[in-house]
Parts: C-alpha cells; structure tokens; sequence
C-alpha cells in the first residue's frame, strides 16, 4: 500500500533566523525569541522549512521526515529529541515530548512523525 502523510494538518509560524539556523534542523527559541537550532538532547518547538532575508518558516504542526542519530526509532509513540548535528534521537527523560512516528527508513536512516 502507497500513502503519503506530506501536507498532514501543517502548520508554520515566521519568526526571526538566528544567522547560523539551517534548513531541515529542528528548531527552538532563543531567548530573543529568534528561531535557531535546537542543541543537543533539546525540546524542539518545529523544524525549519525556509529561511529568507532573514526570516525562518518554521512548521510546528503536521507531518515532517527528518534524519535520525543512534538507535533506529520505531513505529508507534516514541519521545524525540534534537540531536548535535540537526538530526533527532530516540531519548528518555521526563523533559521530552512524545511523537506519533509513523515512517522509519533505516537505509536512509529517516524517520516521519507527526510534530
């Protein structure tokens, strides 16, 4: 069966980049309240989808595939978080939100999930 869960209830926000912030990373605040990318084992709010003339586009809401790091996630209720290097990783801890995954690809080492 071929289903695709791309434009799933997506929702951006526009906020003000960070000069260092990337493409495909995941994303928090910084206390400027600037999109910048999320550091390792960080909460993320979204990931960012665009950035242009200094402003990033930062889905928060929907379906999104990211890079994974470490353990391979599994389908099903999995807590994420952001990893050094703009991927996500299975973690444990009270501090990290659960995500409904519903792809994992462990050639390509991605993994979809609802945000």
């Amino acid at each position: 069966m071929n289903i695709s869960f791309k434009g799933y209830k997506n929702n951006t926000l526009t906020v003000e980049a960070d000069g260092s912030l990337t493409v495909g990373v995941p994303v928090t605040l910084s206390a400027e309240g600037k999109a910048i990318a999320a550091g390792e084992n960080k909460d993320f709010i979204g990931v960012c989808t665009a950035i242009r003339n200094g402003w990033a586009s930062v889905q928060t809401d929907g379906y999104i595939e990211l890079k994974y790091t470490g353990t391979a996630p599994k389908c099903g209720i999995e807590k994420l978080s952001a990893a050094s290097d703009g991927k996500v990783k299975v973690t444990t801890g009270d501090a990290y939100a659960y995500y409904k995954v519903l792809s994992v690809d462990s050639d390509e080492t991605t993994v979809g999930f609802i945000l």
